[in-house]
């Protein structure tokens, strides 16, 4: 016999599962899924049938669960995820309307001076948003060396190519910043203000269906995205706040997937910089320059970042010479050195792909599976993207389980409860908790604490921990 209780869109079913499932949550899984017909059809069900339909959807696929061995990955994880995402959908973060109005007024302002700038400078009005237009003011009129082409045979006028250029007129830098203040009008400043709800919070949708690495996605709206570097960011960020009586908290792991990788790869230069606390970047430069770490310079320790996280990121050689403003042969080259220098590293990547290349899928710490069949690829690209992809999955998907275990504890924690804390947001490897201002300390430094020790990987977690009425002044 078995029991089924509905409460909203919520079921709980008394069997040996005896978790909650939201029917928001379901709809999305059958769309991903295919079953768009069945979600549409199951719209107008009452809510007791939809709690029905949801428990016989899980049971139709418990077998495949099982066969593919991710039944411990549902169940001791994705599903005990849900109640936590549905709480902090609820929950929303604070938004002070009134900054976001005067920074809308300001760059709406800037804009303005802008198009009179750059229409000045081309000697005539022309729409600045119709990239035509603006390659023929750029190339032909300015006679502006062309900096690349579309896919479709057109002049390119993408960012990346006016970057390439910027040195060689003042109309490019006043487009590039005028892009980078339309997109902070037309994507944020503008739309956000407007899907407040009465108390002027702001409520995103979490999606943990929607990448390959199993990181989750925000969307309607997207804020994982919020700006926080460059001049604008941290004013962007000063625009979300916590509710009356009540401060934030953000708690953001410092490279996560370094650690991860070091724990996974065993490299003895990584195990021992992270167990010393030394800074990473600093400590592979010197290995890269054969250079005490007192004596590498920044410039030396930047390269050394890029390639640290750009070969997590899947990053090729192509992409490198670009960060790196070398050439192609140069960033092969600096990639060889630094495997060179990380053997132990050289031989976790070639294990990655050689058993995924043998199974077919790789596996993260949690044992999220990622199917990879272009690694058979007869397409030469095609087969080295996957390889890159086979790397990254289980790093960055690794990372990802993690920080996911620490929002499913720290939902669960009778002393964030018993502080008045509760998360409303994740922001990739970060987390934010909003309390009482009386609480408020107390509370970070918990879920400093239960982050820390989410995981047990061969190298420490570490946290980074700020406060502060507003988003900004608590990263």
């Amino acid at each position: 016999m078995m029991t089924i209780v509905c409460h909203g869109d919520s079921l709980t079913e008394g069997s040996d599962l005896n978790k909650n499932y939201t029917w928001p949550r379901l709809r999305q899984s059958l769309y991903q899924d295919g079953r768009a017909e069945f979600a549409e059809a199951s719209e107008s069900l009452h809510p007791q049938a939809k709690g029905l339909a949801a428990l016989a959807y899980m049971q139709g696929i418990r077998g495949q669960v099982e066969s593919a061995r991710l039944s411990a990955l549902m169940r001791d994880l994705e599903i005990p995820l849900i109640p936590v995402l549905v709480s902090m959908e609820q929950a929303g973060i604070g938004v002070d309307l009134n900054a976001f109005s005067a920074f809308l007024d300001d760059v709406s302002a800037q804009l303005d001076e802008l198009t009179r700038s750059i229409i000045a400078h081309a000697g005539e009005p022309f729409n600045i948003r119709s990239s035509q237009q603006l390659a023929a003011i750029l190339f032909d009129k300015l006679d502006i060396k062309e900096g690349g082409k579309t896919a479709t045979g057109q002049r390119s006028t993408a960012n990346q190519v006016l970057e390439g250029i910027r040195g060689r007129h003042p109309i490019v830098e006043d487009i590039l910043e005028y892009r980078m203040l339309e997109k902070l009008r037309s994507t944020y400043l503008e739309p956000l203000p407007k899907l407040v709800d009465e108390g002027s919070r702001l409520h995103t949708h979490f999606n943990q269906l929607a990448t390959t690495t199993g990181r989750l996605s925000s969307s309607r709206p997207n804020l994982q995205n919020i700006p926080i570097r460059g001049k604008y960011g941290p004013r962007m960020r000063a625009c979300f706040t916590a509710g009356p009586g009540n401060l934030l908290a953000a708690a953001d792991y410092s490279q996560i997937e370094l650690r991860v990788l070091a724990h996974f790869s065993k490299d003895p230069a990584l195990l021992d910089a992270f167990r010393n606390d030394e800074d990473i970047h600093t400590r592979t430069a010197a290995l890269l320059t054969d250079k005490p770490s007192r004596d590498v310079q920044p410039d030396e320790r930047r390269n050394a970042k890029t390639i640290n996280f750009g070969l997590i990121y899947g990053m090729g050689p192509q992409k490198l010479a670009r960060e790196l403003d070398i050439t192609v042969n140069q960033a092969k080259e600096f990639t060889e050195r630094y495997f060179e220098k990380l053997t132990t590293l050289k031989a976790y990547y070639d294990t990655i792909v050689k058993d995924a290349e043998s199974n077919g899928f790789v596996t993260t710490l949690a044992g999220r599976h990622r199917l990879l069949p272009e690694l058979h690829s007869r397409n030469n690209q095609m087969a080295s993207q996957a390889k890159r992809q086979a790397v990254n999955t289980v790093i960055q998907g690794s990372a990802a389980d993690i920080i996911k275990m620490a929002m499913v504890a720290a939902h669960k924690d009778k002393e964030l409860a018993a502080l008045g804390a509760r998360v409303i947001l994740q922001v990739h490897d970060e987390l934010i908790v909003e309390a009482p201002e009386a609480s408020i300390s107390a509370a970070g430094e918990r879920l400093k604490a239960i982050m820390q020790t989410t995981a047990d990987l061969d190298v420490p977690l570490k946290v980074d921990l700020g406060i502060g009425k507003n988003w900004a002044d608590a990263h």
